[in-house]
């Protein structure tokens, strides 16, 4: 593509500017050769003519590339083109100002005396032509190489995106059928009903799961509604504090991300202490960020069985989505365990 006539500013520009020059090329050897004012727009004309060569200027450049030639064959592509375009616009010079003679004779007169200033004048454009597509193509490719590098970019998060979402099914369904396991031989009763909430949870979780991003009061009703069914299991042991200020239901965030820790909480907090105890979720709105908050108690001395891959998937998706402008903090103190998520405000869902 050209670099000037494909770029609509670039177009506009030119169409602005090259009136001015296209006329000095022709004026100023004739106003040096002493010709007469009053049949100055035939050499005006003249000079705009030139303005076609300049142009095609991109496609010398593009024969000889810069980046790729020997320096001697671009200064000796361009020379010669510079030249030839001064010699074929001397020629159509000649014939043009022959052919207005009639009209405007001094030109034609003078035209031996303006012959060389006119020539020089003609290739400087020509190279100076040149310097600017090939300036402007070097901009253009390293603009197409910015581009295809941040597509890939793109490209490679949304797949490392969709490999970890992925996860988060496969975990919780494994979290979900040793909590159906537990209840089979105390309350079969109450296994089949876990059974009837989770199909219903698993097809809003996928829902959610199918989307980039869902709105904060959607997150925390699914995680609400994972705890409601893990009380099938624990009843009395397992209690829900839920604390979310009033601001931010709107707020965009990632799908699912509150699952795991939520998960945790219950298999590796609440399934450990035999009188149970409760789940705390703190969502906060600070300056230009959101601050959650998931604590639950656990039993210090419970070895623990895991495999970690929770919380590495909440801090794997964190960075994907955020890079260094979120944050996860997990700590345990005093038989309690917190889960500190901090994540940039965004606009409404």
């Amino acid at each position: 593509m050209h670099p000037v006539l494909s770029h609509p500013h670039r177009r506009r520009l030119f169409i602005i500017l090259w009136p001015l020059f296209g006329a000095g090329a022709g004026l100023l050897p004739f106003w040096w050769a002493g010709g007469q004012l009053g049949d100055a727009w035939a050499v005006a004309l003249w000079g705009e003519a030139l303005g076609l060569p300049v142009l095609a200027a991109a496609y010398v450049c593009r024969a000889a590339p810069i980046t790729t030639s020997d320096p001697w064959r671009v200064l000796v592509t361009i020379s010669l083109a510079a030249l030839i375009t001064a010699g074929l616009w001397l020629e159509a010079g000649r014939a043009w100002l022959w052919l207005v003679s009639p009209a405007a004779p001094s030109p034609y007169a003078v035209f031996p005396t303006m012959t060389m200033p006119a020539a020089l004048g003609a290739a400087l454009l020509f190279m100076l032509a040149s310097a600017v597509n090939y300036t402007l193509t070097a901009g253009d490719e390293r603009q197409a190489v910015a581009a295809r590098m941040l597509q890939a970019e793109i490209g490679a998060r949304d797949a490392e995106l969709r490999a970890l979402r992925a996860q988060v099914n496969p975990h919780f369904l494994f979290n979900c059928l040793h909590s159906i396991s537990s209840l089979i031989g105390s309350s079969p009763a109450g296994a089949r009903q876990m059974c009837i909430e989770l199909a219903d949870f698993f097809r809003e979780s996928l829902r959610a799961g199918a989307q980039n991003r869902i709105a904060l009061s959607s997150e925390v009703d699914l995680a609400r509604r994972y705890l409601e069914i893990e009380r099938l299991r624990f009843g009395s042991r397992l209690g829900i504090n839920f604390q979310v200020a009033d601001d931010v239901g709107d707020i965009p965030m990632p799908a699912l991300l509150l699952q795991p820790l939520v998960e945790n909480a219950v298999r590796h907090g609440i399934a450990t202490l035999v009188d149970g105890g409760t789940v705390t979720l703190e969502v906060t709105r600070h300056t230009g960020r959101i601050a959650v908050r998931v604590e639950n108690p656990f039993d210090p001395d419970e070895e623990r069985h895991g495999t970690g891959i929770g919380l590495k998937n909440v801090r794997a998706r964190l960075e994907t989505t955020y890079g260094p402008l979120a944050t996860l903090h997990a700590e345990s103190n005093d038989a309690r365990f917190t889960v500190l998520l901090s994540i940039p405000l965004e606009g409404p869902a």
